[in-house]
């Protein structure tokens, strides 16, 4: 496992990435796919779930399959990554042809910044999820050094990573910028902005707002139904708890590393980040954001 301070003398370990005209993929990411996935024409009943990677993407599909699918859950030999699949991952002709359509809603995930994301003049709906960077770097972290088919960074230092990740010299980019562009969109009639922070702190009241938003006049009214029935199951499979009894619905094979679904906690960065680096994405933030708007983001983003 990794240990969290480099030594000196000792020549810095990278993640290893494909730089594909300026974006970083992880090792071995199909590019054909990435690029494919950026042409894909976004349709009527297209469901997108938009994250900056390691900001609820899992725990928040896994809700909204859970609404969809009357509080069932997947099954033990179903993948959620292959239910709901990657779009820059598998492409646009497999989104078009064998992406899940669960009630007439195309189950679509994706990590692409704003400008690239396909939008068309379609009803699709987009479901963003905010985590602050302080969480979300120190958890990137523990996703990089778990997967080293894909980032070669099991022996990586925090250091080197917390550096690359301020400069946005990770997967899916600047964290800042990527979340500055969505934000933006935040009163766009066919968008849920959601924060994760919110979530973990009422999960009840973030599984009603998806509801909500995926169809007003359906799924509130279904999940509240027979004292709650189906809310109650939703809330019951969606507790990491019981996400955790089943780690291979949600990744691949990660023995010997930190489990994909790990803590899910909010503002436990100090396990990891020091006070000098916490103040360096402080820095970052208070430029990128205005004051109302980290507010409106939440406390972990201005203390």
């Amino acid at each position: 496992m990794a240990d969290d301070h480099h030594k000196p003398g000792d020549p810095e370990k990278l993640p290893a990435y494909t730089d594909h005209g300026g974006f970083l993929l992880p090792k071995g990411f199909p590019v054909e796919s990435f690029e494919s996935g950026k042409t894909y024409q976004a349709q009527d009943n297209d469901l997108f779930i938009v994250t900056y990677p390691k900001c609820g993407t899992t725990w928040t599909q896994h809700i909204t399959y859970l609404i969809l699918n009357n509080g069932v859950p997947l099954s033990p030999d179903q993948r959620l990554d292959v239910v709901w699949p990657h779009l820059e991952e598998v492409g646009a002709d497999f989104i078009a042809d064998k992406a899940t359509v669960l009630e007439n809603h195309r189950l679509i995930k994706t990590h692409l910044p704003y400008e690239f994301t396909p939008k068309n003049d379609s009803k699709a709906k987009y479901i963003f999820v905010a985590r602050n960077p302080k969480d979300c770097v120190v958890s990137f972290y523990h996703h990089t050094v778990g997967f080293p088919r894909h980032y070669d960074f099991a022996e990586g230092t925090f250091d080197t990573y917390f550096n690359l990740f301020l400069n946005g010299k990770v997967d899916s980019g600047d964290y800042f910028d990527f979340l500055r562009k969505w934000l933006d969109r935040k009163d766009d009639p066919n968008m849920l902005f959601l924060k994760y922070e919110e979530g973990r702190k009422d999960t009840r009241k973030y599984i009603l707002q998806i509801a909500e938003f995926v169809d007003t006049d359906m799924y509130p009214a279904r999940l509240l139904a027979d004292d709650e029935k189906i809310l109650k199951l939703v809330l019951e499979h969606s507790s990491l708890e019981a996400m955790k009894q089943h780690p291979r619905r949600w990744c691949s094979d990660r023995t010997g590393y930190k489990p994909f679904i790990r803590k899910g906690s909010t503002g436990g960065w100090d396990e990891l980040l020091t006070e000098e680096q916490a103040e360096l994405i402080q820095k970052r933030l208070d430029e990128v954001f205005a004051k109302e708007e980290l507010e409106f983001l939440g406390e972990q983003y201005h203390s």
